[in-house]
């Protein structure tokens, strides 16, 4: 019993490792467009995205809100701070089994991520088969990126 419970507790330790800030999905990244950038951060036992840069935070002088969201009482939400992607797994040489949002369409997607080079992420956002989804490149960001404040809609410039 007792070596099952240190089999367990390295395992956990192992898992944590997966997900710490120093591993390869650690700081900012790009998103496709230049609009927004994604930290990956630990949420609850996977690993989720949320936007921490917007190229315009405002709208019409207003924090940009997420404004297309099929849910109507979701709709006030900043996009400050939003988790944008989670639930994900390590699974081999890349992270998938959670899901992508799209805040421009509203549009929630399966999601896997593979780091192909040091500095850049596939990410493909998929419904049903990954092999039919769009595959797009996020960048690395500047580690000095300033930071939006959640709901403040600013840029920190």
């Amino acid at each position: 019993m007792h070596g099952m419970i240190a089999t367990i507790t390295f395992l956990l330790k192992l898992t944590t490792i997966a997900y710490a800030p120093g591993s390869e999905f650690s700081g900012p990244w790009l998103t496709d467009d230049g609009e927004a950038a994604i930290e990956f951060r630990t949420c609850g036992e996977g690993l989720c995205g949320v936007i921490v840069w917007l190229k315009s935070p405002l709208d019409d002088g207003e924090p940009a809100r997420d404004d297309h969201n099929p849910d109507p009482r979701l709709r006030d939400r900043p996009l400050c701070g939003l988790a944008v992607i989670g639930s994900l797994h390590r699974n081999g040489d890349q992270m998938d089994g959670g899901w992508i949002y799209d805040p421009e369409g509203g549009t929630r997607y399966q999601v896997a991520i593979r780091q192909r080079q040091r500095d850049t992420l596939d990410v493909t956002g998929f419904v049903g088969i990954e092999t039919f989804g769009r595959r797009v490149k996020w960048r690395r960001a500047p580690v000095d990126l300033p930071r939006c404040a959640p709901g403040a809609g600013s840029t920190g410039l």
